[in-house]
């Protein structure tokens, strides 16, 4: 999507329902963490995340994801394949990534905090073709099935207020989805050729996205409520014969879940 556009489009994006998803953005990985052994984890139904810091400025990360809807969609309206407002329903697959990043408190108190995160991640995702839902009887999932795999490379500055009861982080992360190994069910597009094309074409340009992640985490001290709240914007403008191949990307997301956090800080708060 081209520069001018962005603005246009964030606001937007909370309406907007993607047709199918082959590619729903990961939780972004914002610890705000202050000082060496520190060592802080977030888990949700759908990701897993965790940093530690090596040194005083220097820390690693590892973050999982696993997409999986059957549970809140299937068992509770199976003869239904429409999707949800917001999310395909049909999606599933994830990711595994890494990082190593450079964090410093930016006041003496050590509540202001900034960090930046670079880092590589493999993942897949699959989801069903739309005719599915029009499917004559005896027809399987796997024969309108669409897969795809994709390398993604990740560079996420944050900035944020860390403090004992409440963190509070904005995260603009920019990624770069390579997508490959596109597969699809025999009777997937199959009366569409075009767009048959196009979903095999997907994968050849790396596309870019702006992914900005709003974070919040209350509680006290080692355990926190966490909410996040992220947009994922392609930047760019990939059309094949006006097809908008941006289609396949899950636009925004909201994950919550809880937060652990360890570290010398954490215990000294406590003698406040």
């Amino acid at each position: 999507m081209k520069s001018k556009h962005l603005l246009l489009a964030l606001p937007m994006l909370a309406f907007i329902s993607c047709n199918r998803d082959i590619y729903v953005p990961n939780q972004v990985n914002a610890p705000l963490l202050k000082e060496k052994n520190e060592f802080k984890a977030n888990l949700s139904l759908s990701n897993w995340q965790a940093a530690y810091a090596v040194s005083d400025n220097i820390a690693i990360m590892v973050n999982g994801q696993y997409v999986s809807r059957a549970f809140w969609f299937d068992n509770n309206d199976s003869d239904s394949d429409d999707d949800d407002l917001f999310v395909d329903k049909n999606t599933r697959g994830g990711l595994l990534e890494g990082g190593v990043g450079f964090f410093k408190a930016l006041d003496t108190k050590q509540r202001a905090v900034f960090d930046v995160y670079a880092g590589y991640g493999n993942g897949a995702f699959k989801t069903l073709e739309g005719a599915y839902s029009s499917a004559p009887a005896g027809t399987t999932k796997l024969d309108y099935q669409l897969r795809t795999q994709f390398h993604k490379f990740f560079v996420q500055p944050s900035f944020g207020l860390s403090h004992k009861v409440v963190e509070a982080a904005f995260t603009p992360r920019f990624s770069i989805v390579k997508f490959y190994n596109q597969t699809m069910g025999v009777k997937a597009f199959e009366n569409d050729t075009q767009r048959r094309d196009n979903f095999l074409r997907l994968g050849d340009n790396a596309v870019p996205f702006f992914e900005p992640a709003f974070t919040v985490r209350v509680g006290y001290r080692y355990v926190k409520f966490h909410a996040q709240l992220m947009f994922s914007v392609p930047m760019n403008d990939e059309t094949y014969s006006g097809y908008d191949v941006n289609d396949y990307f899950q636009p925004v997301s909201f994950q919550t879940g809880v937060s652990l956090n360890f570290g010398d800080w954490v215990k000294k708060s406590g003698k406040r």
